[in-house]
């Protein structure tokens, strides 16, 4: 952990937030005083504008290019090899997302105004050009499908015994 939290850029925010689910944690809190701190802690790092910065000053795209390291082999990862894992990474993003701005608690309740905010949230986190992280991971995904596409395929040949 003190490796990661040297090399890894938090903001002051994110900083705090770590530092309260790792309290939380030590002093066994309750498990939802503790989910309440993660959320906190995922949702800065989501949530997190990337205008004006290097785009690895944010956590989450540090963990992804940590991810697509082989360490054993000293070398990167393949398209192959890594576009599923960052695929089910985005996949966690997404829910986290949509459960911090259309919780499933009060989705009866839920009105014309929050699905707006919902689709403006998404609109400046979530899709390709809005200055996020989640917008430079959604580019890697496309280009490692692109690159998936252009791989050809080693060819295999089978056969069986006749008697």
């Amino acid at each position: 952990m003190k490796d990661y939290c040297e090399l890894t850029k938090f903001s002051p925010e994110q900083k705090q937030l770590l530092q309260d689910v790792l309290e939380s944690l030590e002093s066994r809190e309750d498990e939802d005083t503790q989910v309440q701190k993660m959320s906190a802690l995922m949702m800065s790092m989501i949530l997190q504008s990337l205008k004006g910065y290097d785009r690895f000053d944010s956590p989450m795209i540090h963990f992804a290019a940590v991810l697509g390291i082989v360490e054993d082999e000293n070398r990167l990862r393949r398209g192959d090899e890594y576009s599923y894992m960052l695929a089910g990474f985005m996949y966690c993003v997404r829910v986290l997302f949509v459960e911090y701005t259309l919780p499933a608690a009060t989705r009866a309740e839920q009105t014309a105004e929050d699905i707006d905010r919902f689709l403006e949230l998404r609109k400046k986190y979530l899709v390709v050009g809005s200055y996020s992280p989640c917008s430079f991971l959604i580019k890697m995904l496309g280009y490692g499908k692109t690159m998936s596409m252009q791989k050809i395929n080693q060819p295999s040949i089978t056969w069986t015994r006749s008697e």
